[in-house]
């Protein structure tokens, strides 16, 4: 999964119900608890599931929601063991506790909402391990489970959230996971679980808010439906209107719209939004800053961000996190672009294995294959698609086309892809189609990435004006992408065209 997609569960609790219990007091205090754990004052809902269990200990609700919150925290610090143990500990003792209420009484569907939310909660766990058998093991666990709950009462609406996840997850993760998935009988339905999600989110009663957070995360980082997820961050700045988590969201939902400038607009106020109970990432703010000015291509800005988001990297537990490895490759694109080859390498060096295996196998290609200034200006130019600056991106491609200076066929074809890429962005849709034919058509690119995005962005264009069966002939060429990111839009595409 991608880098961002991942730390949304930092922004939801897993699957947290408010059964179980018909003390009144029990309630209100699970209330508060998840009111605080939604405003990332973890310490705060810790003591208060404390003192439930201390209340009712036989009662598995308090155990669980307790284990959610270990779950959050391990979900922005995963190299955290001892969260990562606190959290399994305590989900374990969920569905010891679940099981003997079952014992007693088989019928008790709140004890089997939470044994299978506990057993869905271990699933998404290995998951972040890649443990990937453990984690569809205990996730079939909970789906079934979940399911079961769902056929003694259709309106036991909060298990439809731990279906929608699973369901979601198991037809979008990599092909090792949806082949394990197929084995272990969990059937991968992306529509599907947008559906019960969305269900969860509109008639769930505790689960309402989770339900739209992941909604929402999906919507930004999965299926790029940007508006959808405004709706949902909106709606929830109405409830929790200093919220952090959803302020990063609405922040990197407009940096992925490319209004660069509202993105960082809201970030400030993520900034000025924390307090000091809150256990909040501060080195993730200060990179997703980074990644805006870079998009900006205002990289000493840019570099400055990345050096706060390295400073205060261990601030939220002492260990490192995803931000330290990024941070480090960030930086070394932007002293490469500013010219600086000296410190771009030694930021690249910075980055151990041990960090992220991906961002090191990134920083070791950049190290063996430095960018010329072709890739440099390209780079640039990106940056202003990416902030919807499209005139400056179409200047400097003619610019970088007729420099005079030698360029391969490759080359030419990139600046071709760009400017088609571009115009189907402004919705000059005739254009883009026009301008991709110079890639597609020509036999060198072949098997070159910009020939596979030339074809999903022309089958984009016979959309847009309506020739459906041209589009997905587009689509079948671009399938062949060995690119998991351009697949996963491809599948989106055949979905929405019921293929």
């Amino acid at each position: 999964m991608k880098k961002y997609f991942i730390p949304i569960i930092l922004f939801l609790m897993t699957i947290s119900g408010l059964y179980g219990s018909n003390n009144d007091s029990l309630h209100v205090m699970a209330l508060r608890g998840i009111e605080y754990a939604s405003t990332l004052q973890f310490n705060k809902a810790v003591k208060i599931f404390d003192k439930m269990i201390d209340m009712e200990p036989e009662n598995p609700q308090a155990y669980f929601l307790k284990s959610a919150t270990y779950f959050w925290m391990y979900s922005a610090d995963m190299h955290n063991d001892q969260l990562g143990e606190e959290f399994k500990d305590l989900s374990f003792k969920a569905v010891e506790v679940a099981e003997t209420k079952l014992e007693e009484d088989e019928d008790d569907i709140d004890a089997l909402f939470y044994l299978g939310g506990a057993y869905g909660s271990l699933g998404r766990y290995y998951g972040i391990k890649k443990s990937y058998l453990n984690a569809y093991w205990y996730g079939k666990k909970g789906v079934n489970i979940l399911e079961e709950v769902i056929e003694l009462d259709s309106t036991y609406y909060d298990a439809y959230l731990g279906l929608g996840i699973y369901h979601y997850l198991a037809d979008v993760l990599p092909r090792f996971v949806k082949i394990l998935s197929f084995i272990l009988g969990i059937d991968g339905d992306r529509s599907l679980g947008i559906q019960e999600l969305k269900l969860a989110a509109e008639k769930g009663v505790f689960t309402k808010a989770e339900a739209m957070f992941f909604l929402g995360a999906i919507y930004v980082y999965r299926e790029r439906e940007y508006d959808k997820a405004m709706d949902i961050w909106n709606s929830l700045l109405k409830k929790y209107p200093e919220n952090p988590g959803v302020l990063i969201h609405l922040g990197a939902t407009y940096s992925r719209m490319g209004r660069c400038q509202k993105a960082l607009e809201i970030y400030e106020k993520v900034m000025g939004s924390l307090k000091k109970e809150m256990l909040t990432p501060v080195s993730s703010i200060h990179y997703q800053v980074g990644q805006v000015y870079f998009k900006m291509n205002e990289f000493d800005k840019s570099i400055a961000s990345f050096l706060k988001s390295i400073e205060t990297d261990t601030l939220f537990s002492g260990n490192r996190r995803w931000t330290y490895a990024w941070s480090q490759y960030w930086l070394g694109q932007a002293y490469t672009i500013t010219g600086d080859s000296v410190k771009a390498h030694k930021f690249y060096s910075n980055i151990e294995e041990k960090d992220s295996e991906r961002v090191y196998k990134m920083a070791q290609d950049r190290l063996e294959n430095p960018y010329k200034d072709f890739n440099i200006k390209l780079a640039m130019i990106r940056n202003n698609i990416n902030c919807s600056d499209f005139s400056s991106a179409l200047v400097k491609l003619d610019q970088l086309k007729n420099s005079g200076n030698e360029l391969s066929s490759n080359d030419l074809h990139e600046i071709e892809y760009y400017n088609g890429q571009i115009m189907f962005l402004q919705g000059r849709y005739n254009h883009a189609i026009q301008q991709l034919n110079l890639v597609i058509e020509n036999e060198s690119a072949e098997d070159y990435w910009c020939w596979y995005w030339s074809y999903y962005y022309r089958g984009k264009s016979y959309l847009k004006l309506g020739m459906a069966e041209s589009a997905l002939d587009d689509f079948d060429m671009a399938s062949d992408t060995d690119s998991g990111f351009l697949t996963d839009r491809i599948k989106k595409e055949y979905m929405l065209l019921g293929q």
